[in-house]
């Protein structure tokens, strides 16, 4: 990585987002991954905009697939964002254990989550080391209520402030 690159990177780490998981099937096999690099970019049509690794396990299943869902991670899943971030590198199927359910597209959301939204794939940007994917909400469902996970300068962080 440049000069530059290190420069953003230490930046960002600077910068607060709230955490979620990206999940898709394809056939019989599920993945996900923990992100922080999503946005929602419109409401009519109601779209948003994630950016994955171009080698990263999930895209390629939401290529093939054309669907994803996000659940938008509560403070109290800590372990659920470590788990989809690799940390716990021990557990082949990241899912087991974990109570899901579907929505729409069949692609599985993790239970306790703040929200959740079903999308079809709209559009994809191939980047030199990622792919931007702009998802169309097919269904969207709240969750539990309660505060976002949030990470900040590569750690979690808590909110103060009314539910």
């Amino acid at each position: 990585m440049d000069i530059k690159g290190e420069i953003l990177r230490d930046a960002m780490r600077h910068w607060t987002s709230g955490v979620a998981v990206i999940t898709c099937v394809c056939g019989s096999a599920r993945a996900g991954t923990t992100i922080s690099s999503f946005t929602s970019l419109s409401l009519e049509p109601p779209l948003i905009l994630v950016n994955l690794a171009s080698e990263n396990p999930t895209q390629t299943m939401i290529q093939q697939s054309g669907y994803f869902g996000i659940t938008l991670l509560s403070e109290r899943q800590k372990e659920i964002s470590d788990l989809f971030a690799g940390y716990n590198k021990t557990s082949m199927d990241r899912f087991n254990g974990l109570k899901t359910f579907t929505l729409t597209s069949g692609v599985p959301f993790m239970e306790g989550g703040l929200a959740y939204i079903d999308c079809k794939v709209y559009h994809r940007c191939e980047m030199p080391k990622s792919v931007v994917i702009v998802g169309e909400v097919c269904e969207g469902r709240l969750g539990e209520k309660g505060l976002p996970l949030v990470y900040l300068n590569r750690g979690y962080v808590g909110l103060t402030g009314q539910e």
